[in-house]
């Protein structure tokens, strides 16, 4: 049994826009739908600081992953760009350790989301990546300002979960066990 740590990557208001969406209104199902889809076979946390500004938010993420002993932690989040013909999922690492959590994951999600050539990407520049104690990363599950992504992340929440919920399920069997 996996301790798992998912994460809404950004308090109501002070995530991304587009489309007509707003990032924790969008990412908020798709964690809860995670957290449901796991939770029977895993202990499943689900990090939530909504009422927050974004720095609280974060500081407070950061220390509950900290004080609580989880094998790995996902960070669920909406990307965003200047163009809407941006789309697709990524999923961003820190350590050898998250990119093969990043890699379990970005297989199915980038399936269902396609549309970025790099699906796993290093990034050294993220709080919630490098200080973290247990294994992190961070899933971009789509872009809010594509209509195709930001419509999909909305009506499908449940299906985005299940793909990275798949990710999940593959990287305990082969890491964790």
């Amino acid at each position: 049994m996996a301790e798992i740590a998912t994460d809404i990557g950004h308090a109501t208001g002070t995530g991304a826009r587009g489309c007509g969406y707003e990032e924790h209104a969008l990412v908020d199902p798709i964690a809860l739908h995670l957290r449901n889809l796991l939770q029977g076979e895993h202990r499943v946390a689900v990090i939530d600081f909504a009422g927050r500004d974004n720095a609280t938010d974060l500081k407070l993420t950061i220390k509950a992953a900290n004080d609580h002993p989880f094998d790995f932690g996902i960070s669920i989040h909406c990307d965003w760009d200047d163009s809407e013909f941006s789309r697709g999922a990524h999923v961003c690492y820190r350590s050898s350790k998250g990119k093969r959590l990043a890699q379990c994951i970005s297989k199915p999600l980038g399936k269902l989301m396609p549309g970025r050539a790099e699906k796993v990407v290093l990034r050294k520049n993220l709080a919630v990546l490098n200080q973290t104690n247990p294994v992190w990363v961070v899933v971009e599950c789509g872009f809010i300002t594509s209509p195709l992504d930001a419509k999909k992340m909305h009506d499908s929440p449940k299906v985005i979960a299940h793909a990275i919920a798949e990710g999940v399920e593959e990287y305990i069997r082969k890491y964790l066990k």
